[in-house]
């Protein structure tokens, strides 16, 4: 019996060492759309792992000097193409909610960064009125 429970116990430990090594991704919840954003964050993140993975087999002695140059130029191209790409989308987004508040200017709406209600609200008085003594030393 005590054997039994060493080789299970044995076959756990094996599970959780080897289950991260094999690559598998967490699936997307069923409701969650493919949208352009998450396409290049998942191109971006995939090449992220490849360049630490190649790093790693180059660190172990896996991977001769040549193919680890090679495979790290190979994969930052990809990275710095994701990234770009990222950047790229972030501008056109930046540049439609400018054009979006200029229309709403335009129209004479005021917009949520220059809300009346907030703008010309005083600041409220302290709860329990001024402070008038101030705390020294040790108090």
């Amino acid at each position: 019996m005590p054997l039994l429970l060493a080789a299970l116990l044995g076959l756990a430990a094996l599970c959780f060492v080897i289950y991260p090594l094999l690559g598998v991704e967490r699936p997307r919840a069923a409701g969650t759309p493919v949208t352009p954003a998450t396409e290049l964050a998942d191109r971006e993140q995939s090449a992220k792992a490849a360049l630490r993975e190649v790093e790693f087999d180059y660190s172990l002695g896996n991977l001769e000097a040549t193919d680890y140059q090679t495979l790290r130029e190979r994969y930052e191209r990809r990275a710095l193409a994701a990234l770009k790409l990222r950047y790229q989308r972030e501008q056109e987004l930046d540049a439609q909610i400018e054009r979006e508040l200029a229309e709403l200017r335009a129209r004479g709406e005021p917009d949520a960064a220059a809300s009346p209600s907030t703008a010309a609200r005083p600041t409220p008085a302290h709860p329990r009125g001024p402070r008038t003594r101030r705390r020294g030393k040790g108090v």
